[in-house]
C-alpha cells in the first residue's frame, strides 16, 4: 500500500493549472489539480469523473452549466460530458477518472 500525502503535492503555477498524475492503476486515474484565482482547466472524457474539492472555490461546468462549489463539494461526471474547473480563489480539486 502506498500513502500519498496531498499537502505535499500541492503547487501552484501563474503559467496555468498544475496537474499531477497521483495514481495510475487498472481501474483509475487519480489527478490533483491546482488552480491559482481565475485560472480554468477543461477536458473530455469517455469515462465517469469525480471530482472532489479539497481547497478553495470557485465552480464546476458540466456540458453548459454551472455549479459554485466549496471545499468538500464532490461531482460524479458521466462519461462523454465537457467539463470545466473554475477557480474563484486558489482552489485544490481530485479528480479520480474511471477506466
Amino acid at each position: 500500500m502506498d500513502i500519498t500525502f496531498i499537502k505535499d503535492r500541492i503547487k501552484f503555477s501563474k503559467d496555468g493549472p498544475h496537474k499531477e498524475v497521483i495514481s495510475d492503476i487498472a481501474k483509475a486515474k487519480t489527478v490533483l489539480i491546482c488552480l491559482e484565482i481565475g485560472q480554468s482547466a477543461e477536458d473530455t472524457t469517455k469515462s465517469e469523473v469525480s471530482l472532489f474539492v479539497l481547497e478553495g472555490k470557485g465552480s464546476f461546468i458540466v456540458n453548459g452549466k454551472e455549479e459554485k462549489v466549496v471545499k468538500g463539494s464532490i461531482s460524479v461526471i458521466n462519461g462523454s460530458e465537457s467539463y470545466s474547473i473554475k477557480s474563484d480563489t486558489q482552489m485544490v480539486v481530485i479528480s479520480v477518472i474511471s477506466k
